[in-house]
C-alpha cells in the first residue's frame, strides 16, 4: 500500500476516484496523460486495495473501496494532507467537469496556469520567430502556450493520443476560434518531416533519465534537417549522478543530433523546468547525396 502512494501523481489519480467514480479515459485527459500509463496506475491502487472496478456500460469505472479497514482508513489519511488548491489537481478537476458538461466554458475546457504564462513569457519573441510559415509539430497542455502557436501564420499540428483529450482540446479551440491539425504518434511519424517542434511533457510522461534519450531520438527522427526543438524538461529529472541539469542536457540533445542554441530555467506553481532552443544537426549517411525525396522517405524509415 505505501509503494503504491509513493509517487504524487497516483495520489492525485485516488483524489479524483474518491471524489467520483471514474474511468480510464476520462483520467487520462484530466491528467494529460496516455491511458496506458494511468491504466497501470490504477492497477497499481487497486491491487493495494485502495481502489476497485465497476463496469458501467462498456467501459470501467474506478472508485473506493467499500467496507472500512486499514487500506480505506490510509486513503483518507493521505487524501486529508492533499493540498486542495494543489495546480495539477484544480485543472483535474476542471478537466473532469469539461467532459461532463457539454456546455462547459474555454476556461474549464483547457485550464489557464502560472506555469503556461511563464512559458509563454520565456518562449513567446524568439518561438515566433521560428513559427512564422512554417510547419509545427506541437505536443504541450497549457493553454497558453496553444494560444501563442495558434496565432501566428504557421501551420499548427497538435500530437494527441487519447481520443477523449482530442475532444477536449477541438471543442476548447473552437470555442476560442483557433485552427490546428490533430495527429497522434503513429500519424506524426507517416508525416512529411516538420520544421519547429515544441515538446512540453505532460508531468508522468517521462518519469526516469533513461527515458529521455530514446524520446529526444523519436523528435529527431520527426524533424527535418535545421529543424528547432524547443523543449522544456523537469530539472530534478536531469539532477542526477552530480552532473549540474544543463550539461546534462547539452550531452543528451548531442547524442541525438541536437545543436543547443539557448538554455533558460523556468519556474512556477512550485515546478523547474529547463527550457531549450536546439537545432537538429544534417543527418550523415551514405544516402546523404540522394534526391531530397528519398532521402527524407530514408529518415521517415528510420
Amino acid at each position: 500500500m505505501l509503494r503504491a502512494v509513493s509517487d504524487p501523481s497516483r495520489l492525485r489519480l485516488l483524489r479524483l476516484c474518491f471524489d467520483q467514480p471514474t474511468s480510464v479515459s476520462e483520467l487520462a485527459a484530466a491528467v494529460a496523460d496516455s491511458e496506458p500509463n494511468v491504466s497501470r496506475q490504477l492497477k497499481q491502487l487497486a491491487t493495494a486495495g485502495l481502489l476497485r472496478r465497476a463496469r458501467r456500460g462498456q467501459s470501467v469505472e474506478y472508485l473506493p473501496m467499500i467496507g472500512g479497514g486499514f487500506a480505506a482508513e490510509l486513503a483518507l489519511q493521505l487524501l486529508a494532507r492533499i493540498d486542495p488548491v494543489d495546480p495539477e489537481l484544480c485543472e483535474a478537476r476542471a478537466r473532469l467537469r469539461a467532459l461532463e458538461t457539454g456546455g462547459a466554458t474555454a476556461a474549464e475546457l483547457l485550464a489557464s496556469s502560472r506555469l503556461g504564462r511563464a512559458l509563454v513569457a520565456a518562449l513567446d519573441v524568439a518561438l515566433s520567430r521560428d513559427a512564422m510559415g512554417t510547419r509545427v509539430l506541437a505536443h504541450v497542455g497549457h493553454r497558453e502556450l496553444l494560444e501563442l502557436l495558434a496565432r501566428r501564420p504557421s501551420r499548427v499540428t497538435l500530437r494527441i493520443d487519447t481520443a477523449v483529450e482530442r475532444t477536449v482540446v477541438q471543442r476548447w479551440a473552437e470555442s476560442e476560434g483557433l485552427v490546428f491539425d490533430y495527429r497522434n504518434a503513429k500519424q506524426t511519424r507517416e508525416s512529411p518531416l516538420y520544421d519547429v517542434c515544441v515538446e512540453v511533457p505532460r508531468p508522468n510522461e517521462l518519469r526516469e533519465l533513461a527515458q529521455v534519450s530514446p524520446w529526444l531520438g523519436r523528435l529527431r527522427d520527426v524533424l527535418g534537417d535545421d529543424g528547432v526543438l524547443w523543449l522544456a524538461l523537469p530539472y530534478d529529472l536531469l539532477d542526477h549522478d552530480g552532473i549540474a541539469p544543463p550539461l546534462r542536457l547539452r550531452a543528451l540533445l548531442d547524442e541525438q543530433g541536437f545543436d543547443c542554441l539557448t538554455l533558460a530555467p523556468v519556474e512556477a506553481e512550485g515546478r523547474h523546468l529547463l527550457i531549450t532552443r536546439s537545432r537538429a544537426r544534417a543527418r550523415r549517411s551514405e544516402r546523404e547525396n540522394l534526391p531530397a525525396s528519398d532521402a527524407r522517405r530514408g529518415a521517415l524509415g528510420a
